[in-house]
């Protein structure tokens, strides 16, 4: 028999820490108990909120600390199964919504021939065609002169479930199974994209997701569950189904239409017109014509409550606060459209703005952002779901009127923001899609032409870092210099690879000859501070996350005018991934190689490079560390090179987005410097 002893000097073998994920999925289940007593107690509104942000506590502990040693094909069940036991206990313990009266009413209405769009629950030919069972719940439905305000496929699910069994309770567990389906989906894509077992726990036993859905019954269900079929198809490049599912989506809630342009790949923009095929669900309502729309215009124009945008606007604004707060949202979703080319980071900053902006925001709304949660578990997300059991009351205390308070809702969405601004600079989350290998080197690759006058400063300030072994080599790439350029980084013990005077292919042809795992870019201009390449390191070193990022740079002597434009540098940076590369961008060699390898353009190789960054993993500023020169700018004017940065930068992000990309970087090349790169100075 073997020995258990261990000699010596021997480690023990390290053990999976199983008690901060037992702790967390005790007090998860414990504080769900407690919610579906709540519900059955009617308890009041601080014990409920208690309770919500005591589940939801749990659940990010338990999927922080969930246990690697788990079979994953097990836990993914075990996963479902509690899913699916918390729902079936919340359409017991809670007691209807009012709106689950109106899916009653208005599906019956369908079986006796009525159109919902056209008979509100008031009209008395409503009534004369309802059973006469139903008087209670026609006597309590909610905005009783208002036509239906649901797109048609939630209509059709209403009629369907009314035509089985025309209750409260049959519209709940319609909702519960619906909202279970799209479980199933997200374990699907969980699969796909290998994401951790546990991100499927964060939809499945996520307390916003099963109380406003087992527990009232909200029919956004069918959104998620149709918003979740169509993640799972993007996934699979079937972008054809995806768009379709995402259309019938669209057909259970408007909003969902929405996230369309954000899951559309370069150049496959046609595609997208898929998602208009589920239109045809209007057709058994035709005869309403556009008064399909009546109640969903009365709302948008005469109703607010729960939206952060109409908080702040309509003080300010009055009655043009639902289109003032349209415009805004539209313009920010452009912005969002063209810079955040990934499609799980575009369509959730997409889907939170147009929640942000909506004249009415219910916490129910936020299942057309949490299964893209489920792929992008950030902090800032995360509490925005936890916050929504602080800003609304539960269904029984609304009739005292309670929740939506604006100075709730401020606070929830300020912390949201604080949350998002610190994920910029520090990304974080409960886990990740992808960890990448630790990083041992860190190789610099310059790439220059005629800059004899300058490489010299830049590659002796990187000479501490070499001499204390944090740089593996230094690689000059040449574009064909006509001075001394070539004989500077020699002097200075650098590598020079010779290539033509193309910044991307000289770039690429360094990052090619360089020895080190991860790769820092600088200019020849540069005057780099010693710590910045240990920094790189240990940014990488302790993020297995990050695949790149940027340095952070200012201009020397350059005044209050080209200090502002390193701010804004540094924001944009920041706030989309997509840095310049004047900023010191540096990446992992695995990561990059991951999604295509360095970009040999002529230029905009540096917006590339962070856009591909973005697509493998996240991307962080290090705060500054390198000086530059201001030559170029003050050499163009600053209004002028600012407005032909901004310009080109846009002009190439909307090309990118819509396939019109010129690969080479030529044409942009050209048209910032007004001459073809072979005749270009640097």
């Amino acid at each position: 028999m073997a020995s258990d002893s261990i000699s010596p000097g021997t480690q023990r073998p390290e053990r999976t820490p199983w008690a901060p994920w037992v702790v967390g999925c005790f007090g998860t289940l414990v504080a769900f108990g407690g919610l579906a007593l709540c519900g059955w107690l009617g308890a009041g509104r601080g014990i409920f909120a208690g309770l919500f942000l005591a589940a939801c506590a749990g659940l990010w502990l338990g999927v922080a600390t969930f246990p690697a040693a788990l079979p994953r094909g097990r836990a993914l069940v075990a996963i479902l199964a509690v899913g699916l036991a918390l729902r079936l206990l919340f359409v017991w313990a809670w007691p209807a919504d009012s709106d689950l009266g109106r899916y009653v009413v208005e599906g019956t209405l369908q079986t006796a021939g009525g159109n919902p769009y056209l008979l509100a629950p008031a009209d008395p030919r409503t009534a004369a065609l309802l059973p006469v069972g139903l008087g209670p719940i026609l006597a309590n439905v909610n905005h009783k002169d208002l036509t239906a305000v649901y797109p048609p496929l939630s209509e059709l699910a209403f009629r369907l479930v009314a035509t089985l069994s025309p209750t409260r309770r049959a519209f709940k567990l319609a909702t519960a199974w619906a909202d279970f389906g799209a479980c199933l989906a997200l374990a699907g894509l969980v699969i796909r994209l290998g994401l951790p077992v546990q991100a499927l726990a964060l939809y499945a036993a996520n307390p916003l997701v099963v109380t406003m859905t087992a527990g009232e019954g909200h029919c956004d269900a069918y959104a998620a569950l149709l918003l979740s079929l169509a993640m799972l198809f993007f996934a699979g490049k079937r972008d054809r189904t995806g768009f379709v599912c995402l259309g019938a989506a669209a057909m259970t809630k408007y909003l969902a239409f929405g996230l369309g342009p954000f899951f559309c790949r370069p150049g496959r923009n046609r595609v997208a017109l898929f998602a208009l095929l589920p239109l045809v669900l209007f057709a058994p309502f035709a005869g309403a014509g556009w008064h399909v729309f009546d109640s969903l215009g009365a709302m948008t124009a005469h109703m607010a409550f729960g939206a952060p945008l109409g908080v702040v606007l309509r003080p300010l604004c009055g009655p043009a606060t639902p289109l003032v707060a349209g415009g805004l949202v539209l313009a920010v979703l452009a912005g969002i459209w063209l810079t955040i080319q990934d499609p799980w980071r575009g369509a959730l900053a997409a889907g939170t703005i147009i929640l942000a902006g909506l004249p009415v925001l219910y916490p129910w709304y936020f299942l057309l952002i949490i299964p893209l949660i489920v792929v992008r578990p950030q902090p800032a997300w995360l509490w925005l779901c936890a916050g929504q059991g602080l800003v609304t009351s539960p269904t029984w205390l609304r009739s005292a009127d309670l929740g939506g308070e604006p100075g709730l809702i401020l606070l929830v969405w300020l912390v949201f923001g604080l949350l998002l601004v610190r994920g910029w600079r520090r990304p974080s989350g409960l886990y990740t899609a992808r960890q990448f290998g630790p990083v041992h080197t860190l190789s610099v690759v310059v790439p220059t032409r005629d800059e004899a006058d300058r490489l010299g400063r830049l590659l002796a300030s990187l000479a501490p870092a070499r001499e204390r072994g944090e740089i593996a080599d230094v690689v000059v790439a040449d574009g064909g210099s006509r001075d001394a350029t070539v004989a500077v980084a020699r002097a200075h013990g650098a590598t020079v690879v010779t290539t033509g005077p193309s910044r991307g292919g000289q770039i690429a042809a360094g990052v090619a000859r360089a020895r080190g795992e991860a790769v820092l870019l600088l200019h020849a201009d540069a005057v780099c501070a010693p710590d910045v390449p240990a920094r790189v390191r240990t940014c990488l070193a302790r993020s297995p996350a990050v695949a790149g990022g940027a340095v952070g740079m200012r201009f020397a002597d350059g005044g209050r005018r080209l200090g502002l434009v390193a701010r804004l540098n540094a924001w944009r940076a920041a706030m989309t991934g997509l840095s310049f590369g004047d900023q010191g961008q540096f990446f992992r060699r695995e990561a990059l190689e991951a999604v295509g390898g360095f970009p040999a353009m002529a230029l905009m190789e540096d917006v590339e490079l962070g856009l591909r960054l973005r697509e493998a993993g996240e991307t962080v500023l290090l705060g500054g560390g390198l000086t530059v020169s201001g030559r170029r700018w003050r050499k163009r004017g600053l209004g002028r090179n600012a407005l032909g940065v901004f310009r080109l930068f846009g002009r190439y992000l909307l090309e990118r987005r819509l396939g019109w990309a010129d690969a080479t970087g030529a044409r942009y090349y050209r048209a910032y410097y007004d001459r073809p790169p072979h005749q270009s100075a640097r």
